[in-house]
């Protein structure tokens, strides 16, 4: 579509053509982006689109209500009213591609130095570029890290460290804490079971949640895995229904609880509590998100095409209280 902003801002005599989402519009090539990593794509929490800023999520306890029979109202005092708030960071996408290096290859076969861009060229370029963008995002939404300098809020860290500043400032900063050891493939069960036993004694309504989960990374997931199927002290277990290692990589379970495994959890690090606790915010489906294919080769004297997009998500718990974190600094 013509960008007649673009013809005005510089004011040339040619016609600048770009391809410009906002919106709506937009909503397919952002929504690659931050739908796209592992933790949210398959539903390892709970996805709060269309924010602008900011969500208040609200809770309501009443942990003991019953009280022994009167004549007289007895208040127990109990109904408490807390409040979660959802903080979104914004982010953004500025990659520059060389027409000069694409022409050459399989890619370009089909495009021509003088003629506009192909569609599918455009969808593949957002597509990659999306695709890089999610594997990022799935980092930040627990180290609280994505372009190596800019903290926000992450489920276990602000600033892509899992220590004790870190997890204070964290997401999951009121859950609470069992001290775990580094894991091996002999011993990870045994952590496992430390994080279980602190929630059956401190937070044992959590373990009835139809929901409730362990999260682990994609390392302590193989090593409980290679645990169970005969290495350290299962010397003569077979694994899961006799598979050894030979299995799906996510769908053991601890107790009867599934272990969702997550890329970019921080190894070490084991987290109990439900799944609809965990909350994913974004601005999707808003005016504030945006996605442009840009061919400054028709404006700038080079031979670029660049990629923009921006957008914006954040992370935070529903229940504060509502799980255990398992870390070796706790």
């Amino acid at each position: 579509m013509a960008n007649n902003k673009l013809n005005k801002k510089y004011n040339f005599d040619i016609e600048v053509i770009a391809d410009t989402y906002a919106g709506e519009l937009a909503l397919p090539y952002v929504a690659a982006a931050v739908k796209s990593p592992d933790t949210v794509a398959k539903g390892y929490v709970r996805q709060i689109d269309g924010l602008n800023a900011k969500a208040v999520i609200g809770n309501v306890g009443s942990p003991t209500p019953v009280v022994a029979s009167a004549c007289g109202f007895s208040d127990g005092s109990m109904t408490t009213f807390d409040e979660q708030v959802l903080t979104l960071t914004q982010y953004k996408v500025n990659e520059e591609v060389c027409r000069g290096t694409v022409f050459p290859t399989w890619i370009g076969q089909n495009m021509q130095r003088n003629g506009d861009m192909p569609q599918n060229f455009s969808d593949f370029l957002m597509a990659t570029v999306a695709g890089n963008a999610g594997q990022q995002i799935e980092n930040g939404l627990w180290k609280g890290i994505l372009d190596g300098t800019n903290n926000s809020v992450g489920f276990l860290s602000n600033d892509g460290l899992f220590d004790t500043d870190g997890l204070a400032a964290s997401a999951c900063a009121d859950f609470g804490e069992q001290t775990i050891t580094a894991m091996t493939n002999g011993n990870t069960s045994e952590q496992f079971a430390l994080v279980y036993d602190q929630a059956v004694a401190t937070i044992a309504g959590v373990l009835t949640k139809p929901d409730v989960a362990f999260y682990c990374s994609m390392k302590t997931y193989g090593l409980y895995i290679q645990q169970l199927a005969g290495a350290g002290t299962f010397a003569n277990h077979q694994g899961v229904n006799n598979l050894g290692t030979n299995q799906a990589f996510a769908s053991a379970t601890f107790l009867g609880i599934p272990i969702l495994v997550c890329p970019g959890m921080f190894d070490d690090a084991i987290v109990l509590t439900y799944t609809s606790n965990m909350v994913y915010g974004t601005n999707l489906a808003t005016d504030s998100t945006e996605a442009q294919i840009i061919p400054t080769y028709n404006y700038m004297g080079n031979d670029a095409v660049r990629i923009i997009m921006n957008f914006a998500v954040g992370v935070q718990t529903g229940v504060k209280v509502d799980g255990i974190v398992g870390a070796t600094f706790v």
